[in-house]
């Protein structure tokens, strides 16, 4: 029941396209990058986004060192991925050079690094799946996502929330992003779920030891072990082993890929980018 996010409100607002036109290009045919791939394909369905609607400006923290900054978000990229990045940073006026250190600066993960995870953490990954069910009311499916803040750009730690209650036969779904913590929206949202802060609190804090930033109960539950630009790396918990045919079924050439007895792994591209693995071999 995932839902692809632009998150407009967090996107430098750009006056001159050109720099930004370039790197957008880059990312959509350079097949070496490792996060920007999400871009790929529908990446200009971003671009038409950004060109139509208007944007609040999210400014880049006053007394960050832009260069610096810039210069550690693509240290671990190949050598000639960096030297396209750094052409286009080094080119641009200001103003471009916030977008684009918003968009380096965007969370990275990997295949690698959720099979990791969830090799040398799968006790409390399980535990996770446990007590989440246990707290969601039999009536309700929900998705609870925890955003980290983004100290660069004053983005402040926030909650994507939805909840689909059925009630007398009848299903009604309840959602929003970027929620506030104690803010009012946030708190309506939690009655739906009998949920308060303290529920919030015994959430977050097994996601934390699970190393995962979100889980949902639909028709199965699944956990989210990472960002990745708007992608999402998560899990797949089956309540059993899955067979032989629903193994071949769940290796669907796409975005997902069984990984054993009862954990399938999965890739959402999200707004914009593909919605297959861009790393699934």
């Amino acid at each position: 029941m995932r839902k692809g996010r632009l998150l407009i409100e967090n996107v430098i607002a750009i006056d001159s396209m050109e720099c930004f036109l370039n790197f957008i290009l880059f990312l959509c045919f350079n097949d070496r990058i490792p996060y920007p791939t999400y871009m790929k394909k529908n990446l200009f369905i971003l671009v038409i986004l950004l060109l139509s609607v208007s944007v609040h400006a999210q400014q880049l923290r006053k007394g960050i060192n832009k260069d610096s900054l810039f210069n550690v978000s693509i240290k671990d990229l190949p050598q000639d991925v960096r030297d396209t990045l750094t052409k286009n940073y080094t080119t641009a006026p200001d103003h471009e050079k916030e977008f684009l250190l918003f968009v380096v600066t965007m969370p990275r993960s990997s295949k690698k690094l959720m099979i990791k995870n969830i090799d040398s953490n799968y006790a409390h990954i399980a535990n996770l799946k446990s007590e989440f069910l246990k707290l969601t009311p039999k009536n309700c499916k929900i998705r609870i996502e925890f955003e980290p803040a983004n100290s660069n750009f004053g983005i402040n730690e926030s909650i994507d929330l939805t909840i689909e209650r059925t009630s007398n036969g009848a299903s009604e779904t309840f959602q929003d992003w970027q929620l506030q913590y104690n803010s009012e929206k946030l708190n309506r949202l939690l009655k739906i779920a009998h949920w308060d802060n303290s529920t919030l609190k015994k959430i977050k804090l097994l996601l934390d030891k699970a190393n995962c930033i979100s889980i949902e109960n639909f028709s199965t539950t699944q956990i989210g072990f990472a960002r990745s630009g708007m992608g999402e790396y998560s899990y797949l918990l089956f309540d059993h082993n899955l067979s032989n045919e629903e193994a071949k079924h769940y290796n669907d050439g796409c975005n997902q890929i069984f990984y054993k007895e009862n954990i399938v792994l999965e890739y959402d591209g999200g707004a914009a980018g593909p919605q297959c693995f861009p790393d699934r071999d």
